[in-house]
């Protein structure tokens, strides 16, 4: 456990520039300290630059993205796991034993109904945390239904960040967390 916070990193499904702006203003002001852009994320260079503008998150994506070389990079020491799964033990016991492994920092997520097993076991065991609606995706809405009301990636974030602050693990925010990690 790291004596400057948890870090939380935002996976936000692809969107519109507009709401991207959005969500990643409204997710930094409730605890997270990097957003990880999707691959297929439109207007990828106009998103970074008001990303860059308007917040003060750490910006990376995947590593194989034509623009990777615009964001941030996170030292080689740092891994990311996503878990899937429906059993909370098995997903808690997963958790430990990838974070006991881990060589460096983990930040760890859960996709789907793991969201919320894996959210509670990481912050148990000292890792960071990885939410988003990129590892929560929406339910598509039946023919003739309203568009699907979708968890809030800022809501996701606030959710991690208060519990992380319950357990003792509150939020790294900007210096720190760029210090941290090595960053700029």
């Amino acid at each position: 456990m790291s004596v400057d916070g948890i870090l939380i990193s935002l996976a936000p499904a692809a969107g519109e520039l507009g709401h991207l702006l959005r969500v990643a203003i409204d997710a930094e002001q409730v605890g997270a300290t990097r957003i990880h852009l999707a691959l297929d994320q439109p207007d990828f260079v106009a998103a970074v630059a008001g990303l860059r503008r308007q917040t003060d998150l750490i910006i990376t994506t995947d590593p194989a993205h034509p623009g990777a070389d615009l964001v941030d990079r996170l030292p080689p020491d740092v891994t990311e796991i996503v878990l899937d799964g429906t059993d909370p033990a098995a997903l808690t016991a997963e958790v430990a034993r990838v974070v006991a492994a881990a060589t460096g920092e983990i930040s760890v997520g859960g996709r789907g109904a793991a969201a919320v097993p894996v959210l509670f076991a990481a912050i148990a065991a000292g890792a960071d945390l990885l939410v988003g609606t990129a590892l929560t995706p929406v339910e598509p809405s039946a023919p003739g239904q309203d568009p699907p009301r979708g968890r809030d990636d800022a809501a996701l974030v606030a959710r991690a960040s208060g519990l992380a602050r319950i357990a003792g693990r509150p939020a790294a925010q900007g210096k720190p967390a760029r210090a941290r990690w090595r960053i700029g």
